[in-house]
């Protein structure tokens, strides 16, 4: 990477590459603090705020449980930070399975952040609503972080979604859902969701974090 860019990239962020997307709009690689980042619209996608927010859910969990995890699944992908911070910062090796609808978004994931390379990863790309419709391994731990730019899908917030992801954990198994809520409205929103599941789960617990984003940390 040019070391001029990089310096100039603690000034202000440097558009390196702009792809459009039927699914996501407009898709930016920017070089922001020395390091790459993608973006869309309005929001960003991987290796920014969101990695820091995932993470956070990560450390509820604690890094001695997810290194005893078999099995994970990422449901919306996009450039992979949570992948990375998995695999760099909590040295979980296990086996994980990514699905992510955009082709695009695993395009510049392969080309700017070489995530094909990852050992133990299976990438899928495939509507994550449909594929958790249908029988897999069971997973120790499922990672949510479906978004349309800042529009989150209604089906995230359907019970049948949530029976599937259920039926996809093993016995104690784990699921992070990364959620965001700007309005009263989706406060209530996501209030409700957390009444649908109780049943459901023998811990449910929810991290306000990044301003906009709250995480719900679920134990089967």
């Amino acid at each position: 990477m040019n070391i001029v860019k990089k310096i100039i990239s603690f000034v202000y962020p440097i558009k390196i590459k702009k792809v459009p997307s039927e699914r996501s709009g407009a898709l930016e690689i920017t070089l922001v603090n020395g390091k790459l980042v993608i973006d869309s619209e309005n929001a960003n996608y991987s290796y920014g705020s969101l990695q820091k927010v995932l993470k956070k859910g990560l450390l509820h969990i604690g890094a001695d449980k997810l290194k005893k995890l078999e099995n994970i699944l990422v449901l919306g992908v996009a450039g992979g930070s949570v992948i990375q911070t998995l695999r760099n910062d909590f040295k979980v090796n296990t086996q994980i399975t990514g699905v992510e609808i955009d082709p695009e978004i695993i395009y510049l994931a392969n080309e700017y952040f070489k995530l094909s390379n990852t050992i133990d990863l299976e990438l899928i790309t495939a509507d994550a609503f449909e594929y958790i419709k249908k029988p897999h391994a069971k997973y120790d731990l499922i990672i949510i972080d479906i978004f349309n730019d800042t529009k989150m899908p209604d089906e995230l917030f359907e019970s049948s979604f949530w029976i599937n992801i259920r039926n996809n954990l093993t016995n104690n198994g784990l699921c992070l859902f990364n959620s965001i809520y700007i309005s009263k409205k989706e406060a209530k929103r996501n209030q409700q969701l957390a009444n649908d599941l109780t049943p459901f789960y023998s811990s449910i617990n929810r991290i306000k974090t990044h301003q906009i984003n709250e995480l719900f940390v679920l134990e089967r």
